[in-house]
């Protein structure tokens, strides 16, 4: 049994529908999703590209309109699962059935992107509750503050981990009605609460202190590239933003993209929950030539960010298809 933690629509928009409905669901592209009806992959990726934008207004990559295409197919291959959704303070569990998902054309909520209309696949669970299996009110300020950082998500679906620091575990637990105190006793779970124990308050997410740290980062280039505070010839680098107001683009955008890579399509990792460096979260100008504007900027993981340097946007992402292309005639 796998377990996903859900948002179902930007901005959980399809929430009450699920709830109703005693489904999973998720949008689709009217121009797009008969290439996914197909099983054709490389058609789906090439008609996203050239037909639909992102909530930013860009072109998908080959990478996100991949990922697309996996949501719709996770979606009606899941039985059997457990799927967690935080909506406000209320945190709501299902298991996914065997049940075939359903496919419907409806009015589309943002028309200026998705068109007059959009496919809403949804696919049947048991039934959504808020309280564990004893009966309990789950609610999110009652959670632990480690647990808050892998109970929610940016991403459509995300998969909790297992193994060793088991996540997934974790999470069967909490909607079971378990003790939690094994979990809690280890050392990454003390560490969180010691955290919020000696602020006393506000406990900054990992990707708040992201937020922060690219924010320091532009406006610092910013403040060095401004054709006045250094002398040697260089592209000046303009934004119009205040340090607050960069923080929050930046965990929009983080939002927007559903904490994956732009160009490669990899998760990327938060600050202090990082297992490798070079997948954190780094801020990349698409035209390398133009501002730190909302609509110029997207994230993309360190070591691509080092890669891909003052190349152009369309040049990158020709060189990096052909490593993709590559890897995927061998494997």
């Amino acid at each position: 049994m796998k377990v996903y933690v859900a948002n179902f629509g930007q901005g959980n928009s399809l929430w009450p529908l699920a709830k109703a409905n005693s489904t999973l669901a998720t949008f689709d592209d009217v121009r797009i999703h008969p290439f996914w009806k197909a099983n054709d992959r490389a058609g789906y990726i090439e008609a996203a590209q050239n037909e639909t934008f992102t909530a930013l207004g860009h072109r998908p990559t080959r990478q996100t309109a991949g990922r697309w295409f996996n949501i719709a197919t996770q979606l009606s291959e899941t039985a059997g699962d457990l799927w967690i959704s935080r909506q406000g303070d209320e945190i709501w569990w299902s298991f996914s059935t065997d049940e075939p998902m359903r496919e419907s054309l409806q009015k589309s909520d943002r028309p200026e992107r998705n068109g007059p209309e959009v496919f809403v696949l949804e696919k049947p669970c048991s039934g959504w509750s808020d309280r564990d299996a004893d009966g309990r009110p789950l609610r999110w300020n009652a959670l632990h503050p480690k647990a808050r950082d892998f109970l929610s998500t940016e991403a459509t679906f995300q998969s909790l981990s297992s193994g060793e620091l088991s996540y997934a575990e974790y999470a069967q637990a909490l909607v079971n009605g378990e003790p939690l105190d094994h979990w809690h006793d280890l050392p990454v779970f003390q560490k969180k609460l010691e955290e919020a124990q000696s602020k006393g308050g506000h406990i900054f997410s990992p990707k708040e202190i992201m937020a922060a740290r690219l924010a320091d980062t532009m406006l610092g280039i910013v403040r060095q590239a401004d054709g006045r505070t250094i002398q040697r010839k260089t592209k000046v680098k303009v934004t119009t933003l205040s340090r607050l107001e960069c923080e929050q683009m930046v965990r929009e955008i983080f939002d927007i993209q559903e904490g994956y890579c732009a160009y490669s399509g990899l998760r990327m990792q938060l600050d202090g929950e990082e297992e490798d460096k070079e997948l954190l979260v780094s801020l990349d100008r698409i035209d390398s030539d133009g501002h730190y504007t909302p609509e110029n900027l997207h994230l993309v993981c360190r070591f691509i960010n080092r890669w891909k340097g003052a190349d152009p946007h369309d040049e990158f992402e020709r060189l990096l298809s052909i490593i993709t292309n590559s890897v995927n005639e061998t494997s």
